[in-house]
């Protein structure tokens, strides 16, 4: 008979880490993973799992012991995608890749990366593992892109962008932007999770922010790209731009959140 119990849980990382912590300890397999906001009402075959930080961190470092150390990277850049169903998906994965080890951080066509123990893998089995090995290589690569094209706009003493990332990248952006523009003021806004990165004096720090009035960021009154003129004015551009290559280069869905070189 199908297993029908559900597990919920508060939404982030650490609270999704508890619930395959409670699936080994309990010894169950939840049919299920909801967010909290997902359901309307605890039915009896639903538990709450709490968040407890030191029962996530041991999950956490059971990925590097059981599995290796890249595991850790892509079970939470997976979490942090648009990916649907990705509790369940991971779930899978991580169960997964306690049995077979290292061999699940590679996708491969030969017998040996299709097996494990004598058993071979089930085409179920092999497409979960390309489905999770993608779905971080599209999160990197959403990442790196915006790292790369995105500029800030100075407003006063602060500088301000907006980005409508299909994944949750902010939390990657602000650390890398933190790095990037030193002692700075800055305020990333992504549009898509109604959520900011604020940077100040004391540090970085990530929220949601549904309610925001922010000053427009695209024309070019008493507005000026600091951290890219200097670039420009190096180089020594004298020739126009070829439209055709920076179009190949630059996603359209990316048009909007840039200014003109």
């Amino acid at each position: 008979m199908e297993n029908d119990l559900e597990y919920i849980y508060d939404g982030t990382f650490e609270g999704f880490l508890c619930c395959i912590y409670a699936s080994y300890v309990r010894r169950e397999i939840p049919r299920c993973i909801y967010v909290e906001d997902g359901v309307p009402l605890l039915g009896e075959t639903a538990t709450w799992i709490p968040t407890e930080w030191e029962k996530a961190q041991s999950v956490y470092v059971s990925l590097s012991k059981k599995i290796g150390m890249e595991a850790q990277d892509i079970v939470k850049e997976v979490f942090l995608t648009h990916l649907p169903n990705k509790e369940e998906i991971l779930f899978r994965y991580v169960r997964l890749g306690y049995w077979m080890g290292r061999k699940i951080l590679f996708e491969g066509d030969s017998e040996e990366s299709n097996s494990y123990g004598g058993e071979k893998l089930s085409d179920d089995s092999k497409d979960l593992v390309q489905q999770v090995l993608f779905a971080s290589r599209n999160y990197r690569a959403e990442v790196k892109n915006i790292e790369g094209h995105l500029r800030f706009r100075s407003f006063s003493d602060v500088m301000i962008s907006c980005i409508t990332p299909r994944n949750l990248v902010l939390p990657d952006l602000a650390e890398f932007f933190e790095k990037k523009l030193g002692d700075s003021n800055f305020l990333l806004y992504d549009k898509t999770h109604q959520m900011a990165a604020v940077h100040r004096e004391e540090g970085t720090m990530v929220t949601r922010m549904k309610n925001i009035n922010l000053p427009v960021l695209y024309d070019e009154v008493n507005v000026y790209e600091n951290l890219w003129k200097p670039r420009y004015e190096n180089i020594h551009i004298e020739t126009p731009m070829n439209q055709r290559y920076a179009l190949n280069e630059m996603r359209k869905r990316l048009w909007c959140e840039m200014t003109d070189g």
